[in-house]
């Protein structure tokens, strides 16, 4: 399976690239859920700088140079997931709040990891996916931190599956 290859998933659903076409759908999806989740995780600047770096234009021009871009689209059309990753980082990894308890997530999270196959992958979590990435075999890198009115937690993964296909 190739990252760019479209699965088709239960109840209509799709896991397939992100195209320009959906950027905007991606940010409306990402804000809605962040504002619903995880806002207390922000001071005033760290909310209006993470809105800035889910724009429309933040988000193509990571597309551009570089970053790699998954979602999930229901059978309606509406985005209900989104993953983005740059090199080994996770970037943005969001799921719709009516779509949740349905394990969108991971199969985002295993669809790069089997399409990718990196060796190692960091993510600053939210107060919000700390038990997610835990769940996924991440582990702290530190304690919790708020950096530019952000709070989050380090966390890296290591594929124990490298090299023993």
């Amino acid at each position: 399976m190739s990252f760019m290859e479209i699965v088709l998933l239960d109840n209509g659903r799709a896991i397939r690239p992100c195209g320009i076409d959906d950027i905007e759908d991606v940010s409306q999806m990402v804000i809605s859920e962040a504002k619903r989740s995880i806002a207390s995780d922000f001071n005033e600047k760290g909310w209006d700088d993470f809105v800035d770096y889910v724009s429309f234009d933040q988000i193509l021009k990571r597309l551009v140079t570089g970053s790699k871009a998954l979602l999930v689209q229901e059978e309606d059309d509406r985005i209900s997931g989104y993953i983005e990753i740059n090199g080994g980082q996770i970037l943005l990894l969001f799921i719709a709040g009516y779509a949740q308890k349905h394990h969108l997530a991971t199969q985002l999270f295993d669809r790069v990891v089997r399409t990718l196959s990196p060796s190692e992958l960091y993510v600053n979590a939210s107060t919000q996916g700390y038990d997610f990435y835990c769940s996924q075999g991440f582990v702290p890198l530190g304690d919790w931190r708020e950096d530019e009115g952000v709070k989050h937690l380090a966390m890296k993964w290591e594929n124990d599956k490298m090299g023993n296909d």
